[in-house]
């Protein structure tokens, strides 16, 4: 495994601690593993936002008019969004 040298603040360092009961292997790994999901969260975005970007709200808009105008079920109104024509 690679050594990185992380400086952190010390309300940080000390949060740290506590979660991993002051031991330092354990605070190595609870780093790590923040880091995995802090990676994971940034692919997810790029991910959505490349496939938001193909989207067409024309074609989008041309199926939900195919939409059959059902009632809604108790709790489910809501204010129509006028965002939604553009």
């Amino acid at each position: 495994m690679n050594s990185f040298l992380v400086e952190l603040p010390a309300e940080l360092r000390s949060a740290i601690s506590r979660w991993t009961h002051s031991n330092p292997n354990e605070e190595s790994a609870w780093i790590a593993e923040a880091i995995r999901e802090k990676l994971a969260a940034e692919t997810g975005l790029v991910m959505i936002r490349s496939r938001a970007a193909r989207g067409d709200r024309e074609a989008f808009l041309r199926v939900l008019a195919k939409t059959p105008a059902l009632p809604l079920f108790p709790g489910d109104e809501q204010t129509p969004r006028s965002d939604l024509s553009q």
